[in-house]
């Protein structure tokens, strides 16, 4: 099974944002990758952040039952963005501890 991946989870907010815009502009199918980026983002961060994961599946569920709803993408953006800053300085806290750990023999 392949590791939570935050960058993977703005990249497919973005890609449904671009497929979701797409659909306002005469292409109606395009709401299918839409949803599936929303799906695959949820997936990308249900390991590191299940409620992160749960809030986008849940706009991607009004979606399937509205399609004419309108995702909050940068809300859900800028909730990923505070939770990778926050991921971040816990990984740099961990690679400290572990270098510490090294020159202690």
């Amino acid at each position: 099974m392949r590791e939570d991946c935050l960058d993977c989870v703005i990249k497919h907010l973005g890609q449904a944002f671009v497929t979701n815009i797409e659909v306002t502009l005469g292409y109606p199918d395009h709401i299918l990758l839409t949803i599936g980026h929303l799906a695959e983002a949820s997936e990308e961060c249900y390991g590191k952040s299940p409620e992160i994961a749960n809030r986008i599946r849940a706009e991607r569920l009004k979606l399937m039952d509205d399609y004419d709803y309108h995702v909050p993408y940068f809300s859900l953006y800028n909730a990923v963005n505070e939770f990778a800053m926050m991921d971040d300085s816990e990984d740099d806290l961990e690679d400290e501890f572990e270098d510490g750990e090294e020159e202690v023999v």
